[in-house]
């Protein structure tokens, strides 16, 4: 082992931490499988933006009181900051250029990790802090470059915004999928962590309830939130703004399901896809765009799935900035840090954490035994 540097997990959209549903474990046999490094499960705002996300992120640890900066929470309106966590609690409260972290986000986690990444290279914090403060960013079936499912649940094309008529229905539609695919878990206590936003949480109030509350906050009346920050031209804004860290490692894990007809080329479900991922896989697998998002937008590009997030946005960020690509993971012992390493999983995007079919079980295992072993190998 060449390092012990922690692990720490950061879950996505519509995930929840440990506390939550019934202490349910999102990221499955992640926090089970044995590991040669430290490991922590973050819990951050589920339907936040990426910047927030990121902050929460950051005090959970370090410690203190959330600080999403004075001019973001002016120009977002929301309070300036959010929770207090204790040093006792934080994960890693000696966090530094010397003590660095490993950083491994799931879906909307990907491009979090890497928007924290972006914070600590500015100093955000007032730390004196780097981007080196992140030995290794892993992005395990990350919306690294948008996706596509955002325009399907009601992302305005040609803006990436909600229309203010619709946020009610955005989040119904949202919350009533990931019921489906997660079965009954949001019956269980559910924390938006939106307190920023003067929405605190309260285990009495009904899943309707707080969704109400959240629909009459300015929150997805601008660019503050999950909905503008996972699609294309909100991932095209960060990918321009994000930079690739030389000494950094990146790791991408794209997830996969779908399969190409032969006579049309559009991408269907393969049969042990989850259900209800279906008919996402389906519009992501056929739609056909007639703007161009950025210089060289192909539709079909992005029509190969995991039932919610293109492998063509999964694999390194590609649709804006200069992020260089080192290869595939497979065949190298070695790994280059400042380039993107890639590896392609057989599985839909949410097999490869909380909700395995039971066939999936021992490879998701073994998946996060790999990966963690190969953080452990990286040089200190």
């Amino acid at each position: 082992m060449a390092n012990q540097y922690p692990v720490i997990l950061c879950h996505g959209l519509f995930g929840w931490g440990p506390c939550e549903v019934g202490g349910f474990p999102y990221w499955g046999t992640a926090t089970s499988v044995k590991s040669p490094l430290a490991r922590h499960v973050a819990s951050v705002g589920p339907i936040s933006s990426m910047h927030d996300r990121a902050c929460e992120l950051a005090f959970q640890i370090r410690g203190g009181k959330v600080d999403y900066g004075k001019s973001h929470s002016k120009q977002a309106g929301h309070d300036r900051f959010g929770r207090e966590y204790s040093t006792e609690s934080a994960f890693h409260p000696d966090w530094s250029e010397e003590k660095p972290v490993h950083l491994v986000g799931h879906s909307m986690g990907g491009p979090t990790i890497w928007m924290l990444q972006h914070l600590l290279a500015e100093d955000f914090f007032g730390w004196g802090s780097s981007a080196n403060w992140i030995k290794s960013l892993n992005s395990i079936s990350g919306v690294l470059n948008g996706s596509t499912a955002t325009y399907f649940f009601g992302c305005n094309k040609k803006t990436g915004l909600v229309d203010p008529k619709s946020i009610g229905d955005l989040l119904v539609r949202a919350i009533e999928f990931n019921i489906r695919l997660t079965g009954d878990l949001f019956d269980r206590w559910y924390d938006f962590d939106l307190d920023h936003w003067g929405l605190s949480s309260d285990p009495a109030e009904s899943l309707e309830q707080q969704l109400e509350h959240v629909a009459k906050t300015p929150m997805f009346r601008g660019k503050d939130n999950a909905a503008y920050g996972l699609t294309i031209q909100g991932l095209l804004e960060q990918n321009a703004m994000c930079k690739t860290n030389p000494d950094t490692y990146y790791f991408s894990y794209a997830t996969e399901q779908t399969f190409e007809g032969y006579l049309s080329k559009h991408h269907y479900p393969e049969p042990r896809m989850n259900p209800f991922a279906i008919p996402t896989a389906l519009y992501i697998g056929r739609k056909r765009f007639k703007r161009k998002f950025y210089p060289g937008f192909r539709s079909s590009d992005w029509w190969h799935n995991d039932g919610l997030v293109s492998v063509y946005s999964q694999l390194y960020p590609r649709i804006s900035g200069e992020h260089p690509v080192g290869g595939e993971i497979a065949g190298q012992s070695r790994f280059q840090p400042g380039e993107w390493h890639y590896e392609v999983v057989h599985c839909d995007h949410i097999d490869i954490v909380s909700l395995p079919e039971p066939w999936q079980v021992g490879p998701q295992a073994s998946f996060y035994r790999r990966l963690f072993e190969r953080l452990a190998e990286l040089p200190a």
